[in-house]
């Protein structure tokens, strides 16, 4: 499978998420993000465990270190993002929170050396008006 086909796998299972966490976050966010990160590891565990059996265990120092911090970040963000979606709808809070797109990027372009081009500032550029076109009342 190529990069995109996973990538748009994500999309989709990224998306289906989000509803799901909506769905949850009615009532009691934080107690909702446990069990969402504790059904989280066990499906990882698992699917890991499947991967590793076909692909080996080696990894990094590195690898483990910025995992760590990964996952560190990853649950606070998950915290944070159950609490908006308490507090507003999936329709504004998923906009604004996909907005770390542009984290992303530009973190891959300033240390990691990745491509900036005109193409992608500009959908950057794009991106932000999205966000704005639809969090705004109309």
């Amino acid at each position: 499978m190529t990069w995109i086909l996973y990538a748009l796998a994500c999309v989709f299972l990224y998306g289906l998420m989000q509803f799901f966490i909506k769905l949850s976050s009615n009532g009691n966010a934080i107690a909702s993000s446990l069990y969402f990160v504790g059904s989280q590891f066990v499906a990882q565990v698992i699917l890991g465990a499947y991967f590793i059996s076909k692909n080996g265990f080696d990894v990094e120092q590195s690898a483990i270190k910025y995992s760590i911090l990964g996952g560190i970040t990853a649950a606070v963000a998950t915290i944070l993002f159950f609490l908006a979606l308490e507090q507003s709808t999936l329709s504004k809070v998923v906009p604004v929170v996909n907005l770390n797109l542009i984290v992303g990027v530009l973190l891959g372009v300033l240390l990691l050396k990745d491509e900036m081009n005109l193409r992608i500032g500009g959908g950057i550029i794009l991106a932000m008006a999205s966000i704005y076109l639809l969090t705004t009342s109309s």
